[in-house]
């Protein structure tokens, strides 16, 4: 008898989950995994910072807009400014608005994807997000 198994292909795209709710990184991490993307998880935004200037290649980051200390935002003007990565930004919040104060970034110009997350809806804004250009 032989058996097949049907295998995902990898996509080998790199993205970064961040988010100070465990639960988030697992689901967002499995789900974006099975999808064949290579995924990448922090807690903080001073992790995040790490992975991002030791893993080259990451095409996106998934973060969540209110953690302790620092913010999402914090985040994105860390990486685009101060790093200057020219990588793509997903923002997710479980608050009706994408808002944060304290920086200059304009959080509502980058992609929403409102928590709790639905698996199949987080799937497509990735792979919308990753398909749009600039």
């Amino acid at each position: 008898m032989v058996l097949l198994i049907e295998r995902r292909k990898t996509i080998s795209i790199k993205i970064l989950i961040v988010d100070d709710e465990e639960i988030i990184l697992e689901e967002a991490s499995e789900a974006l995994t099975d999808e064949g993307y290579e995924c990448f998880v922090a807690s903080n935004v001073e992790a995040a910072v790490e992975i991002v200037k030791t893993t080259p290649g990451i095409r996106l980051i998934l973060t969540d807009l209110k953690m302790p200390r620092k913010t999402g935002a914090d985040l994105i003007m860390t990486v685009e400014i101060e790093l200057e990565k020219d990588i793509k930004f997903l923002v997710m919040s479980g608050h009706g608005s994408p808002r944060v104060p304290g920086n200059d970034i304009n959080i509502a110009s980058y992609p929403f994807l409102r928590k709790p997350l639905g698996i199949e809806n987080l799937i497509e804004k990735v792979g919308s997000v990753l398909e749009t250009k600039g």
